[in-house]
Parts: structure tokens; sequence; C-alpha cells
């Protein structure tokens, strides 16, 4: 057993935090966030806070969100822009870049500081308590300079943070780099998918605290529209509410954490 899972009192081996990125994205995302986390088939969501709906989702989720650092667009039809003035964060639509890579390339490190601090302000205006931070399509996990940015925010406030993100296409882990700095680091981080068995991946998760990101939405026309997944979301939404996630992790003696509980045992919170 871990020294974590030991110190928060769990007698397995083996804990998961389940979390649902995107919120802000979409009325649609905000709802399937809103249906799994009141029927405890999720235990965390974070939000991006430069989305369209933003407000919208601390209204409907409450304060208790992580925090969504984005950089980049994803989606050639949704504009995702930055709160500060930030030339090297723009791309030649006006907007973040569609691209992390591009992202990552052009983002000047001093002005992703500012922006990542603005992004948490903002949240915090808005009502969040931040639990954690995350970032949005892993911009950061595409340059040393921006990673440590992330880092040095997470330490200014803090706040846990997700990670399992391999810099530069494998040349360093920046889960050990974290490490070092004394941050919280998962076991193993899943991005699941609907097409993925559960079993299998539950069944791998290795001894210690673990996570999975899950994208998440109610049907919705509009969605479809703009983002190419929104079937695939509709879909791991209703695999949740199936019960598959929490009956096999219960299954498999696979204890659910959040967030929350996570940082009050960690260096940084």
């Amino acid at each position: 057993m871990s020294e974590l899972l030991h110190r928060l009192g769990l007698r397995a081996d083996r804990a998961l935090i389940v979390t649902a990125a995107d919120a802000g994205l979409s009325v649609a995302v905000n709802e399937g966030i809103r249906r799994a986390r009141s029927a405890n088939l999720i235990s965390d969501a974070s939000l991006c806070v430069v989305a369209p709906f933003a407000r919208e989702a601390v209204r409907r989720l409450g304060p208790d969100l992580g925090v969504q650092l984005t950089l980049s667009a994803e989606h050639e039809l949704l504009e995702l822009r930055p709160v500060t003035y930030a030339p090297s964060l723009l791309g030649g639509r006006g907007g973040f870049p569609l691209d992390a890579s591009d992202a990552a390339e052009h983002a000047d490190p001093d002005e992703v500081h500012r922006e990542f601090r603005a992004q948490i302000e903002r949240a915090i205006t808005l009502g969040v308590t931040p639990t954690f931070l995350a970032s949005h399509d892993d911009v950061v996990a595409r340059h040393l300079a921006l990673f440590d940015v992330f880092l040095d925010v997470a330490e200014e406030y803090r706040l846990p943070i997700r990670h399992g993100y391999t810099i530069a296409g494998g040349a360093l882990h920046a889960g050990r780099l974290a490490e070092q700095r004394g941050h919280f680091v998962t076991a193993a981080t899943v991005n699941w998918r609907s097409t993925q068995s559960l079993e299998a991946v539950l069944a791998e998760l290795p001894q210690g605290v673990s996570e999975m990101i899950v994208h998440v939405a109610v049907p919705s026309d509009e969605l479809r529209a703009v983002v190419p997944d929104a079937s695939e979301r509709e879909a791991t939404l209703r695999v949740l509410e199936a019960g598959h996630l929490t009956s096999t992790a219960h299954e498999l003696g696979i204890e659910l954490l959040s967030w929350s509980k996570i940082a009050q045992f960690t260096t940084n919170s």
C-alpha cells in the first residue's frame, strides 16, 4: 500500500480519481457533468474559464472545480481567447492557436505565467474554489519551460496538479520533474473513452492513486456542430450512468477519491 493511501486511511492498495474535463465548453457538456457528478459517477470536474459557458458551468456545478489552464483552442469552430494581453499566445485566427504544438512553440513563458494566474483569478471571481490545476490539450507537456510555469503557478496557489505528461514526445517525464519539486504524482493517468474496456483499464491500474479523465455531454445538435467527438461524449455518459465504472471499481477493490481529498494530504495543498 502506498504511503498516501495509508495516510488517507484506506485499506485498498489502489484508488482512483474520476475527473470530467471541459466544463464550460457548452451547456450540453455542463449538464452531462452535472448528471454524472450528482449520481456520484465522477468525483471531480475541471473548468475551462475561457470557454463560452464557464459562468453557466459554475452556476450549474457549484464552486468545487479544478481549473483547466488553456493555451490552445483545440476545436476549429470554437473560439477561445486569452484573458490577458499576450501576443505570443495568439494564433492566426486572433484567439488561441488551434494546435497544441503550435501554441507551445510560440508561447512566451512570462506571458503564460500571467495568463495562467489570470485564468485562476477569473475562476475565483466566478465563484470557484479551485481544487486542482490541469492543462487543457496538454499544452504544458510540449515544452519544459511551460511545464515549469505550470508548476510555479500550482505552488503559488498551493494546488495539486494533474500531470502524467511526457514532455517533448518522450524526452522528459513530467511526473518525475514534478515529484522532485514536491508535488503529488499519480501512479497513472488514463484518458478513457467509451470504446475502451473499463474492466481491462481498471484491472491494469498500478498500486497507488491513479486518475481517469472522461469527457461527457448530453445529446445536443449544437455541440455536435462544433465538437467532432460530441457523440463519443454522449456515449461515455451513457456508460457511466449504467454504473459500469463504479461497479467494476468496487469489484476490483479500487477506492474512489477526489482531488480535494488528495489536496489535504499533499505537500502543495
